[in-house]
């Protein structure tokens, strides 16, 4: 499937931007999410060795299942919850070092009890143990809200580590980022249509001049010479398209001026054939007027009719050389190739058969039919046949086939034969006038050939191999084609 520039442009500026704009969100809330992260493990770690400061280790020490019912039980949960409640946390609790209850401020939570979930704050705690104050990784309550823990050792009176002291603070700055995480998806999204209508005004832009230089291109190459194009942008592209007005101009006048001096050339060639003509003319009547006075001498005779036969050679010559510069206006009408195909053959029967030469035609009844000048698409099919005749010594083939382009946009004649060939180089001057590999030839029937093909808007082509015969590939829009480029 092809893409347009304008589609590869416009999905180009806006993927760098939507992937600029979700690298830049990602960053930021990468690093606000570091940072503040790192400062609430630290408030919340300076949180705990605070309150553990003020707790005194020799307490917690003399603790025992069952011990609730004493007074010292409800004043140390009462300092815990006094501490809890200045500093904004969630609870606040006091275990051993075998992960067992000592103190909390939840009233629901009896000395000795386990808790389990400590086990997944192991590493922390264990610093908590060596001294050192931890902050866990943020974790989900049960009210589905963020929530961290930070731990930090109490210790008696003689400086021994005797519990720890947990801290359980909301993590509300996740619950921000949250927010903010769908705002930058709101940016994002509104950023990703800026960028695409940016992205389309920016592509057509610069796609459109483009597509108005590549449409004059094609016109030039239609033969619209002068076409020009619409400069607005001052720009690089504005100065391009400024010049190729300017080189448009100029190969318009180059080709009025080649123009003006081929059709002076085709005049004065064609006026030098006719003066050359009617002498010929008039020497063929002389020596017929001639052959009669002396028909009693055979020598004589043989002399004139050798002059004759020159002279006719030098009338051929000429004939074609007119053909060849004054081409003759095309007369189009629906045309069967199958048919002219077989009219060329009926009118070459008996030189085929003379040279033993069989004529095979393949597929050439599916050709569709054609646009085309029915005598001058003869003409060409019969240049074809007998230069292929010609090349076959005695006794060969000659296979005509059709093949139709996969999109019928032409038809394709080769012209095969099995001849004796040519050497690839010879095959490709095979079109230049007065170029010919024969003994008896103008050396002009196949640059007239290539000349009809040519006003008909087709190709033809020669290739060939010494002692493996030669091929013409003749190409031809179809009607469908022909009126496109119309």
């Amino acid at each position: 499937m092809k893409i347009r520039l304008q589609t590869k442009t416009t999905l180009t500026i806006a993927l760098l931007v939507v992937l600029v704009l979700t690298a830049s969100s990602y960053l930021f809330y990468d690093t606000a999410k570091r940072a503040l992260d790192a400062e609430m493990g630290e408030r919340l770690v300076a949180v705990a060795k605070t309150s553990a400061a003020q707790l005194n280790g020799s307490y917690f020490s003399a603790l025992q299942p069952g011990d609730e019912d004493t007074r010292l039980y409800p004043r140390l949960q009462k300092q815990l919850q006094s501490m809890r409640d200045a500093s904004e946390a969630r609870a606040m609790y006091v275990f051993d070092l075998e992960y067992k209850s000592l103190v909390d401020s939840r009233l629901d939570v009896p000395i000795g009890s386990q808790y389990h979930s400590l086990g997944e704050d192991r590493i922390h705690i264990d610093q908590a143990k060596r001294g050192i104050g931890a902050a866990s990784v943020a974790f989900h309550g049960k009210d589905d809200a963020f929530y961290r823990s930070a731990y930090a050792p109490i210790r008696d009176e003689h400086g021994d580590i005797v519990a720890i002291l947990a801290v359980d603070a909301s993590v509300l700055f996740l619950e921000t980022l949250a927010g903010m995480s769908r705002n930058m998806v709101l940016i994002g999204v509104v950023g990703t249509v800026f960028a695409v209508v940016l992205s389309i005004f920016l592509a057509r832009s610069i796609v459109v001049p483009i597509e108005r230089l590549s449409q004059a291109t094609q016109q030039i190459k239609a033969g619209a010479f002068g076409t020009q194009v619409e400069t607005r942008s001052k720009d690089e592209v504005g100065e391009l398209a400024t010049t190729f007005n300017e080189m448009s101009i100029a190969i318009q006048e180059r080709d009025q001026q080649v123009s003006r001096m081929a059709e002076e050339l085709r005049q004065l060639s064609a006026g030098l054939a006719h003066e050359v003509r009617n002498p010929l003319n008039g020497m063929r009547i002389f020596l017929g007027l001639l052959k009669r006075q002396i028909s009693a001498d055979p020598k004589a005779e043989q002399l004139i009719k050798q002059v004759d036969g020159e002279v006719q050679s030098l009338n051929q010559l000429v004939s074609e050389f007119l053909d060849f510069a004054r081409p003759t206006p095309l007369q189009t009408e629906p045309v069967d190739l199958a048919d002219v195909v077989a009219s060329v053959l009926a009118l070459l029967d008996a030189e085929l058969r003379a040279g033993a030469v069989e004529v095979q035609t393949i597929n050439l009844d599916t050709l569709p039919t054609i646009e085309a000048d029915a005598d001058q698409l003869k003409w060409v099919f019969t240049n074809l046949v007998k230069n292929a005749a010609q090349a076959i010594d005695q006794g060969g083939t000659i296979a005509i086939e059709g093949f139709v382009d996969a999109d019928a946009a032409a038809i394709r004649v080769e012209v095969r034969d099995t001849g004796v060939g040519m050497a690839p180089e010879t095959a490709e001057r095979a079109f230049i006038p007065f170029f010919t590999t024969k003994d008896q030839g103008t050396g002009l029937g196949l640059a007239i050939v290539k000349r009809l093909v040519e006003h008909h808007r087709g190709t033809i082509e020669c290739t060939s191999k010494q002692g493996d015969g030669t091929t013409f590939a003749l190409k031809l829009p179809t009607t469908m084609e022909r009126e496109r480029q119309a």
